[in-house]
């Protein structure tokens, strides 16, 4: 029996990626991923292979240093394109996140309704096959609407062709730009685009510091310089925990700690702690409280943490205002029990944080104004004087 096989579905779910490799690749020794690197013999002498390369170098260089001198016009040469002979592309440079099955259905909707708005950006060599460099959300709804619908007017495909050799570095920055401003991206989508964004401009020599760099990418990617920095704090990271982050498996947040730490303790750190503890915040700051601790100090902390519980936490309550006077009260009750039984036994800070109560200030205004609730009551509970607590 026959089965229809979506080649689309099967490529979405492989990682494939060629060009330079922009972002680093280490494994902790503990890595059960851990790969070998092997090198192929293509037949040609070493001295062959030599020569080949340095003239394909030699051309890149050449055309990266025109490319990003003097840019390059992508809308200068627009078509029509048959349906059938755009084809996605397999690179792994796209790397930003697909629409989902309503986004997908909306902009198919959209389509339908008053048709590509924005033409796709394709590149080709012998105009018999045209591959996307910018629309392969649109070519899909295209291709979904096309599937079903059979109509002629969705065959043809309004593009920009580029029909010259293009930089690697510059189709990928590119791909970044334009994605970053037209698209919903998630947070580890938009720090490895700021990353990867840093490594291309750095490569092409064009630029003398970090600063330079970093205005240069706020300018293309329409942020604050300030953002630019906060993102780079990243490249303080050992390149195994720099891995870790590209493949999503430690947090953002816990990378940014533990960027504060020489590599040699990032590396103890993760080479010597459940990676789990490691994202845990609670247990992390306990890890980096002295950023120049000795290896001496943090192997006893990575013992110490392994059953360490967060120290406070929060509780969400949401109260009919017909129970908040007695919800209050109860606080009031409980606080005194923690003053009771604690005090004496711990500082007075720490005895001040055991119960700490936020209230919602604009609803307390209009409790008070309509007598609902007594201001005193509100001190007691929060513990703040009532102008305090009232004051936006």
């Amino acid at each position: 029996m026959e089965r229809n096989i979506d080649v689309d579905a099967i490529y979405e779910k492989i990682s494939v990626s060629f060009g330079d490799d922009l972002m680093p690749h280490y494994r902790l020794k503990n890595d059960i991923n851990l790969t070998k690197d092997e090198v192929l013999n293509l037949g040609e002498s070493p001295q062959e292979v030599k020569e080949h390369s340095r003239k394909i170098i030699e051309d890149m260089l050449k055309r990266r240093d025109d490319t990003f001198t003097n840019g390059i016009d992508l809308f200068k040469n627009f078509m029509y394109i048959d349906i059938e002979k755009i084809e996605k592309t397999n690179n792994g440079w796209d790397y930003f996140d697909k629409p989902d099955k309503l986004e997908l259905l909306n902009l198919m909707s959209s389509i339908e309704l008053i048709g590509i708005v924005t033409p796709l950006l394709v590149k080709t060599k012998d105009y018999e096959v045209f591959t996307i460099i910018s629309g392969n959300s649109r070519f899909q709804a295209l291709k979904n609407i096309f599937k079903f619908k059979k109509e002629e007017k969705f065959r043809k495909v309004p593009c920009f062709v580029l029909d010259e050799p293009i930089d690697e570095y510059f189709e990928r920055s590119l791909i970044i730009d334009v994605n970053l401003n037209y698209r919903k991206i998630s947070q580890e989508v938009y720090t490895k685009s700021i990353l990867e964004k840093y490594a291309l401009i750095q490569r092409t020599k064009k630029y003398k510091n970090e600063i330079n760099i970093a205005e240069t990418i706020a300018t293309q990617m329409s942020i604050s310089d300030s953002t630019v920095f906060n993102y780079l704090t990243l490249k303080k990271l050992c390149n195994e925990a720099m891995t870790l982050v590209n493949e999503k498996k430690l947090k953002l947040g816990p990378a940014r700690m533990l960027a504060r730490l020489s590599h040699e303790n990032q590396l103890y750190i993760l080479e010597n702690t459940k990676l789990e503890d490691v994202n845990a915040v609670h247990k992390l700051k306990v890890l980096i409280e002295n950023p120049k601790a000795s290896i001496y100090e943090i192997e006893k902390k990575v013992n110490f943490i392994q059953d360490f519980v967060p120290q406070n936490t929060d509780v969400t309550i949401t109260v009919n205002k017909d129970a908040l006077k007695e919800l209050f009260n109860n606080i009031i009750d409980f606080k005194e029990f923690i003053n009771a039984n604690f005090s004496g036994k711990v500082t007075e800070k720490k005895l001040e944080n055991m119960v700490k109560v936020k209230v919602n200030r604009e609803h307390m205004k209009f409790y008070i104004q309509n007598n609902f609730l007594d201001g005193s009551l509100i001190e007691k509970v929060t513990g703040k004087n009532l102008n305090e607590i009232l004051a936006v």
